[in-house]
């Protein structure tokens, strides 16, 4: 195949296949990680996020929050920090210990995750 710019008249056909020779620019994910822990979570998800971004780098975003809440209050807290951003997340974590809180706030904060995922 010649080097040559293609004619004008066959710019249109079938049999022409776009260049390759542009590279695409992948777009990142922007991940968001929500956390019961102020202090001990998140320094491990910060460790976590480290490796990825040497790993992956500008490809993949991780934001971290320790929060400090109720599985509740962290999942309402996470909700609003999704729709508050501009680039939206592809993913959104709420990490929490299932041994400092009753059953049933547990049970009703998998079933309101359930709900909003879809």
């Amino acid at each position: 195949m010649s080097l040559n710019p293609p004619k004008k008249s066959d710019r249109n056909k079938a049999w022409m296949q776009p260049r390759r020779d542009k590279a695409k620019k992948l777009q990142p994910e922007y991940h968001l990680l929500v956390t019961e822990g102020t202090d001990t979570e998140p320094a491990y998800l910060g460790a976590i996020r480290d490796r990825i971004n040497a790993r992956y780098q500008g490809r993949i975003q991780l934001e971290i929050y320790g929060e400090g809440d109720n599985t509740l209050s962290l999942l309402n807290k996470a909700r609003n920090r999704a729709f508050a951003n501009p680039n939206g997340y592809r993913h959104v974590w709420v990490v929490y210990d299932t041994d400092d809180f009753p059953a049933e706030h547990i049970d009703q904060t998998a079933q309101l995750c359930e709900a909003w995922s879809t």
